[in-house]
């Protein structure tokens, strides 16, 4: 994988979120919610950016460009995630986030942190929790590396079937909204390596695959396949 170094950015003086924590300004001082449609921008890599955006409805992506032209998928991002969390600290987008189909986003403000951060509902414990959230998801990301084909599929496959559950969806049968192209490159695989990986999980009886509709027929299946440890990264020992 080709290593990417983001543009660096200079820190934010004067923003509108420290004013905020002063002025205490809250998200319909800062605009109302916004729509995006399919293969629209919500801003690219560069673009200014003055606060978060509460994801709504829909499905985004957010990319960065190699020195090729190629994309690098950094992540996908569906109802209930926080997207450009950077503007509490930088004028400038980190990455580009695109809509995969159409979209709702809410702006979010930063108000004092003491005062809302045991409100769940509150743009502040939002915020929180979306950074914690995206350390996890790069620890997930780091670990990754170390899987096999199947092992990251099925590891995100879970994932996102979790996501499903938290949003009152059916857990194991969802409609996935990336091209296969965009999960491949993040899952940092070849397109056609993917293709097999979902055919082996589809021959082993754990999955039922129809273009872009799955079906997890076997949940207990696919942990199995996450959790177990290829053969080559087994202590090898000497035989006596």
């Amino acid at each position: 994988m080709i290593a990417i170094s983001p543009r660096p950015v200079p820190a934010r003086s004067d923003t509108r979120f420290h004013r905020q924590r002063d002025g205490r300004c809250r998200t319909s001082d800062i605009g109302g919610a916004r729509i995006v449609r399919r293969e629209q921008h919500l801003h690219r890599a560069g673009d200014p950016i003055d606060h978060p955006w509460l994801v709504v409805a829909g499905t985004f992506k957010s990319y960065l460009l190699k020195t090729d032209g190629d994309e690098q998928v950094l992540d996908f991002h569906t109802p209930g995630d926080i997207i450009g969390v950077e503007a509490m600290v930088q004028e400038n987008a980190q990455c580009s986030i695109v809509a995969l189909d159409t979209c709702n986003v809410r702006p979010l403000s930063m108000d004092d942190p003491a005062a809302d951060f045991e409100d769940p509902e509150s743009d502040t414990r939002k915020i929180i929790e979306a950074m914690y959230g995206e350390t996890m998801r790069l620890m997930q990301r780091l670990q990754m590396i170390s899987d096999s084909t199947e092992q990251r599929l099925a590891r995100y496959l879970l994932e996102f079937s979790e996501v499903q559950r938290r949003r009152g969806l059916k857990p194991c049968e969802f409609r996935l909204p990336m091209r296969r192209r965009d999960l491949a490159l993040y899952l940092n695989l070849a397109t056609e390596t993917l293709s097999r990986a979902f055919t082996r999980l589809r021959n082993r009886g754990l999955l039922a695959v129809d273009n872009y509709e799955i079906r997890i027929l076997d949940a207990e299946g696919l942990r199995a396949v996450v959790e177990q440890r290829r053969a080559q990264d087994l202590p090898r020992f000497a035989s006596s």
